[in-house]
Order: C-alpha cells, then structure tokens, then sequence
C-alpha cells in the first residue's frame, strides 16, 4: 500500500502555498490535508485571537488573509485534526513551528520548530538569527533560542504581509554577526530564503523545506 501523510495547519486547509515550497522533496506521497480553522466564519475566528498572555501563532486562511490566533484556543481544533485522519496516515507533518505542547496522535508526528532546534543546535552557534512572523512573538522567540545560543537576534517580518522587508530584516541579522538563521515560520519560502542568504553569510535553515526533508527520510 502507498505511503501517505498529512499536512495540518492551524490556519485554513489547503496549505498549498507550502506544500508547493515541499513537493519536489516529497516526491509522490499522497498528502491528506486538515486546518484548526476549516469550516469557520469571520466571527468565529475573530473569537481564538490572541489575549494578554497567550501564546501567538500566525497563519493564514484559505484566501491568503493573515490570521494571529491564542495557541490554547486553536489546539484542541488542530487535534481533532489529528483523529480525524489519524487512521488513514503514515505520518504527520505541523505546518506551524510553534511548540504546540499537548497534540498527540498514535502515528508519528513531525514538529518543524523542534527539528529546526536541534540542527541548529547541532551547529554550535554563538549568535542565533531568529526570523518570526509577529511583534508579539520577539520575546518569548528569545528566550526559546537562547536554550541554543548564548545570544540571540530576533526580527518580526511576516511571510504573507510583509515581504518586502525581508532583505531589510535580514540586512540587521547580517550586521548582528549571526552564525545560522532560522527562518521560524513554515509559511517562509524558498525565495524569500534566497533573499536572506544575500545578506547572511551564514547557514539559513528554512522550516517547509527542513520538514519535508525529514519526512522524505522516515517515508523512504
């Protein structure tokens, strides 16, 4: 029987922006895919924004619009996500590197922020360039990196709002004298990596394709 895996978003199915920055490394695997957010109006959404003290992941919707929603809230979605194909999967892909403590499934489950973690880690960096989607997300972005490197350089430049800040974003990490970039959002891409490694003479680690890359290993 062929393999197949399943692709989960906290934002709207289908994620094929992603998935088109994956394919080529996925080769044929059938890929399932599921949103926390599917099926959900404007209202509804509104409801899992982000309160003081939340954690904040950014995605997006179906029409390409950025959504910022509470990590708590959108988990018990994502993990009926889970049940839902849990049966007809190999494998899970998260299409969010957020650390999404407490999703669970009986099949394997790839989490791009902690894969993105431990190469980089592997890397033995002094100085860590951290690329996040959101303002929101800066602080606890720094003291999620600094359990990697002694010094850490975070900028907030969002893939599905603000892409013409990218080089601008990256010309900082460059003059910072980071070791590695990490690119801490699966929604970068592979353009905008090339963008980012103009300016860095250092390794960048982009999350969609590092993913894929895994899951291309356990499926082959």
């Amino acid at each position: 029987m062929s393999q197949a895996l399943a692709a989960l978003t906290v934002g709207q199915s289908p994620r094929d922006d992603v998935l088109g920055e994956m394919g080529d490394l996925l080769g044929g695997v059938r890929v399932e895919q599921c949103g926390a957010l599917d099926g959900l109006g404007p209202v509804e959404i509104e409801q899992l924004a982000p309160g003081a003290g939340d954690a904040v992941l950014v995605s997006r919707l179906r029409d390409g619009t950025e959504v910022r929603l509470a990590e708590r809230l959108v988990l018990p979605r994502l993990q009926r996500c889970v049940r839902s194909l849990e049966a007809e999967v190999d494998l899970f892909l998260v299409l969010c590197t957020g650390d999404l403590e407490g999703l669970e499934s009986r099949k394997p489950m790839l989490f791009p922020g902690r894969i993105l973690r431990q190469i980089a880690l592997a890397l033995g960096p002094g100085r860590v360039g951290v690329l996040t989607p959101a303002e929101a997300q800066v602080e606890a972005q720094r003291t999620r990196w600094l359990a990697v490197a002694p010094q850490v350089a975070v900028e907030a430049v969002s893939p599905y709002s603000e892409r013409a800040r990218m080089g601008e974003a990256a010309s900082r990490l460059a003059r910072a004298g980071v070791d590695v970039v990490v690119m801490d959002c699966i929604g970068y891409t592979r353009e905008m990596k090339a963008a980012v490694q103009a300016a860095v003479r250092a390794p960048v680690l982009l999350a969609a394709t590092t993913l894929a890359r895994v899951a291309a290993e356990i499926l082959s």
